[in-house]
Parts: C-alpha cells; sequence; structure tokens
C-alpha cells in the first residue's frame, strides 16, 4: 500500500542552490529590514539583543522580540531545548507581506540548532510572513541506535520522535501557518521528520539538502512532506501557492513501524499529502509546483503525490529510492489515488524488482516525457517516455553526488517545454534536457570548482517560475497546440471529464501525452475523498505534546 502520511517536519541548513536555477517566489519578498537581532550562545536574554556585541542568549528571545521586517542574525554556536519536549525554536509571532521576519545565520557563521529532546528543532506554529535561510538543523540521531528505537520510541516521548522542521496550524487558535519561506538550509539527523508542513499554505521549501531523518519515529515521517494544506486567499488550480524547488533529499528512511497501522511506512524523499482532502481536512484548491529536486537512496518513494491534486512533477532526479526492505517497495515518482497531476521530464532510475510508477486510482493524471530504468515496465506509458539508461557522468548515494548527463544520454534535448520550470540548459531553438541536472550545465563552462555542493551552477538564477496561472503559461504545451489550459480540471469542478483532445498536446502535434483514468468522471474539487486508515487526523492531534 502506498501511504504518504507525514505528521514530522525536520529543517536543517547547508545551502545547496536550485539545479534549475527557479528563483522562488513567495514569502520571502525583499525589503529593508527594520531592526536586527543577534543571538549567540555566550550573550544574555537580559541585553537589549541589537548589536552583535550585546546579543541575546536564546533563539526564543529574539523570536519574542521580532516583529514584521526584522531579522535574527544566529551567530555561532550550538543552541538545544531550555527543556525536554519543547522546541528549540517556537516561531508564533508573524511578519506581514513585504516586511516577513527572517532567521539567518549571521554573515560567516555556521551556527548549528540541535534539538535532542525536543519535539522540533524549529517549529512555526500559526504564523505567517516568516522566512528561515541557510541554517543547520541536526537532530540526535547520532547518540540514538535502531535497537533502543525498538524498546523506546513511542507516541508521548519526543526523544526518538524530533522533527527538524515543522510548520503547521496553532491548534489552540486555529491560526494557519502561511507564506513561508525555507531556503538554502542543511536539514539532517533527526529521528522524525525532515521538513514537514501540515495545515499550511503558500510555502516556499527550495534549495535545502535533507537527509538522514526518519529513522526512529513511530509516526509515518519524511524528508520533505506537505499534508493536508489549508487554503489562505483564496484558491485558484492554475496558480502555484506551494513550491518545493531545487531540494537534495537521499537516505530517509522509517525503521520502526508506524503507529498508526503498526506498520512500516513512508520515508519517502518529497510527498505531497492528502490535498484531495479526508473527512477531517477541506480539500486544497490551489497548484503545488516539485520541480528540479534530487531525490535519492530513500527507504520510501523519491516523489510520490498521494490521494491529491493539482500537482506538478516536472524536471526532477530520482535514483535508487525504494530501498527500505521493510515495505514493500515504493516507485521512484508517481501518483497514487490522484487526480490532476502532471509527472513529466523526470529521470527515474529504479531499483531491480522496483516499481516504474503506478496507474492505480488516478484520474487525470498525466505521465510524459520521463526518461525510466530500472525496475519492472511501467504501468502506465506515455508516448514520450523513454526507457532507457539515462547515462549519468556521476550517479551514487553520497551527499554531493551530482547526477550530471554525460554525453549520449537520451534525457539531452528531449523533454518538452514548461515554461514555469525554465532548466537553464536549453539549446538555442532546442528542447530542454530531462531531469533535474542538464548535460549543458556542465557543458557550457562551468567546472566542478564552480558548483556548490547540490552540483549546481550558480549562474542560472535569472530564470523564473510562473507565479501566477501554470495552467497557461506553464502547462509543458509546445507551441502550435490550441492554447487551452495544461488540465481540463484545473478550471474546476464543472470540467466535468478530462479532454484528451486538449490535454497536453505533445510537440505541437495532435497526439495527447498517456493519461490514467482519463475518460473517469473527475471527483468534485469540494468533496472528501476517502477515509485514510486509522484517522489520520486524530493521530496528528495526540502527536504532540508542547510546552
Amino acid at each position: 500500500m502506498k501511504r504518504t502520511r507525514t505528521f514530522a517536519v525536520t529543517a536543517a541548513l547547508l545551502a545547496s542552490s536550485t539545479p534549475l536555477g527557479i528563483v522562488t517566489m513567495g514569502a520571502g519578498t525583499a525589503h529593508a529590514a527594520d531592526r536586527t537581532y543577534f543571538v549567540s550562545p555566550e550573550g544574555d536574554d537580559s541585553n537589549p539583543g541589537t548589536s552583535a556585541g550585546a546579543p541575546f542568549r536564546t533563539l526564543q528571545k529574539a523570536a519574542d522580540s521580532a516583529g514584521p521586517g526584522d531579522t535574527v542574525s544566529i551567530m555561532n554556536g550550538t543552541y538545544s531545548e531550555r527543556s525536554a519536549g519543547s522546541n528549540v525554536l517556537t516561531i508564533k509571532r508573524s511578519g506581514r507581506p513585504g516586511a516577513p521576519i527572517t532567521f539567518t545565520a549571521h554573515p560567516g557563521h555556521k551556527p548549528v540548532i540541535h534539538p535532542v529532546k525536543a519535539w522540533n528543532g524549529i517549529s512555526v506554529y500559526g504564523a505567517s510572513y516568516i522566512s528561515i535561510k541557510n541554517l543547520e538543523i541536526r537532530g540526535n540521531n547520532g547518540a540514538l541506535n535502531l535497537a533502543g528505537a525498538e524498546r523506546g520510541s513511542k507516541k508521548g516521548d519526543p526523544t526518538y520522535n524530533t522533527n527538524c522542521i515543522s510548520i503547521e496550524r496553532d491548534r489552540s487558535t486555529g491560526a494557519v501557518s502561511h507564506h513561508i519561506d525555507v531556503t538554502g538550509n542543511r536539514v539532517h539527523a533527526c529521528a522524525g521528520g525532515g521538513i514537514s508542513a501540515i495545515e499550511s499554505d503558500h510555502l516556499t521549501i527550495s534549495a535545502n539538502h535533507v537527509y538522514s531523518t526518519s529513522w526512529y519515529t513511530v509516526y509515518g515521517t519524511s524528508g520533505i512532506s506537505v499534508l493536508t494544506p489549508r487554503d489562505v486567499g483564496g484558491s485558484d488550480a492554475r496558480t502555484y501557492k506551494i513550491r518545493i524547488t531545487g531540494n537534495r533529499v537521499h537516505d530517509n528512511e522509517t525503521k520502526i513501524k508506524w503507529e498508526g497501522c503498526r506498520c512500516y511506512s513512508d520515508g519517502n524523499g518529497i510527498i505531497i499529502d492528502t490535498l484531495k482532502g479526508d473527512p477531517g481536512h477541506p480539500a486544497y484548491g490551489g497548484r503545488v509546483l516539485v520541480a528540479g529536486n534530487l531525490s535519492y537512496d530513500n527507504g520510501g518513494s523519491g516523489i510520490h503525490s498521494y490521494k491529491s491534486q493539482h500537482v506538478d512533477i516536472v524536471h526532477n532526479t530520482a535514483y535508487l529510492n525504494g530501498r527500505s526492505t521493510r515495505m514493500k517497495s515504493y516507485a521512484n515518482v508517481f501518483a497514487h489515488d490522484s487526480t490532476d497531476v502532471r509527472l513529466l521530464n523526470n529521470i527515474a532510475f529504479g531499483r531491480p524488482g522496483q516499481a516504474t510508477n503506478s496507474k492505480s486510482r488516478n484520474v487525470d493524471v498525466t505521465y510524459d516525457y520521463n526518461v525510466y530504468f530500472g525496475g519492472k515496465a511501467p504501468e502506465v506509458k506515455g508516448p514520450h517516455d523513454i526507457l532507457a539508461d539515462p547515462k549519468f557522468a556521476d550517479a551514487g548515494t553520497t551527499a554531493d553526488t551530482a547526477f550530471r548527463l554525460r554525453d549520449g544520454s537520451p534525457a539531452i534535448g528531449s523533454g518538452t517545454p514548461f515554461t514555469a520550470v525554465p532548466t537553464g540548459t536549453r539549446r538555442a531553438g532546442g528542447a530542454p534536457d530531462r531531469g533535474a541536472y542538464g548535460f549543458d550545465a556542465i557543458a557550457q563552462g562551468a567546472s566542478d570548482s564552480d558548483l556548490d555542493d547540490s552540483g549546481s551552477s550558480g549562474q542560472q538564477d535569472e530564470a523564473q517560475p510562473s507565479e501566477e496561472q501554470p495552467g497557461e503559461t506553464g502547462t509543458g504545451t509546445s507551441p502550435g497546440t490550441d492554447g487551452t489550459t495544461a488540465s481540463p480540471s484545473a478550471a474546476g469542478p464543472s470540467a466535468g471529464k478530462s479532454d484528451s483532445g486538449s490535454h497536453l498536446n505533445a510537440d505541437g502535434g495532435s497526439g495527447s501525452l498517456a493519461q490514467t483514468g482519463g475518460s473517469d468522471p473527475l471527483l468534485p474539487l469540494g468533496i472528501a475523498a476517502a477515509v485514510l486508515v486509522l484517522g489520520g487526523g486524530l493521530v496528528m492531534a495526540a502527536r504532540r505534546k508542547r510546552s
């Protein structure tokens, strides 16, 4: 069973850059900061905190002092929770449009947020317009082990359930966290989830390095997860409100049974979970972009959509995921029980015997222009999908593998244009490369020394995604098509059935891309999907006890 529940969150640092050169837009709108608060383990919370010479001692003091437009500048040192069961940092105060509150490393410094027996390293709890940048969140996995977790991991104890970064609704007031920017962080070694967003909206999760999380928790967590988001400020299935772009995600795996089913589950690289709604959560009406990510050597899937809608999974590279021997192998990149999902221009390099993709319970789901290698034959294959070795110049499971393409790769120049996600590798008059990293990024002169730790050249940052109307400007439709929107369901529930005649025509021709369940009626967007096994809402409510 492909389960994608992700109740935990973790965040960390390592400013790995965006492989696609995507400039995400959202919570971190540029502005002149009103005030900077400084934090150092050598400081004192009785200090004014407004100079590097008189900093606060705790992150919490700075968070409780900062207001819209302010920056919390975190200096060298290690920051842990003040008491077991608390968070290292809880963010409840909000910024405002154009003036977020920013939490970032002091220039030239490398602070470490180190939750030991905390529920979360960083918790964004009902706050909005928050930016978390260039920080390292390092959990306590190094002091834990599997035997201890099998004996001691339980719901009420944070020791084996610590998340790195968690973004969620304030359950006491109902306030939804929104316009949250988590960028350039190194997030790792948390027993629970890496970066988790639950019942939130307007999210940018970009250029983070997330690894070695979810090992010991009794909750079904993953490296990066978005669960049951809530619409804030209206919804439009043609407009991206959540963007997960340019992240490197690996070595995330659940090694303890999920308490919800007493079975092993999740441990995915990236999961988009339950956007179609369930009895406790309304359906989410905005659109989600998952682009330019590297996801490899995870226990569960590389990237997948579960019980979700209005999702674009494009230009990602997934390699040897589904490694867990404790559960039935997940595919590398796929959609399950989903509606209005496009999976285009991805590279999926599977393990022997691993599922390649899924058509299970999908309606209006499009697979095409992907490269598949290894694993079983695809359940659904688009007319432009390729079953061939992608010919990586370098591939592996280390933290710095670049997954660049070598000359002769079938992924070079064979993708379909997707305006919202320029790859920065498009030849003049030619098609883009498939996958997260393009051949030309190296061939055009960037040496290994020019690459950051994610393997991306820093010369691609001029390209921007389409902020509005991806159904019109970011459809992947080639010139010469009839100009209709990319997905009938993007127009809303009145779209009725999918229409292959107007659905993502390829290369200006009349042949439509492969769809799964395309002839079935779409589910009305506002109607909840089937009840999730064992009621996730109740599990989540009991999930954390906060101080």
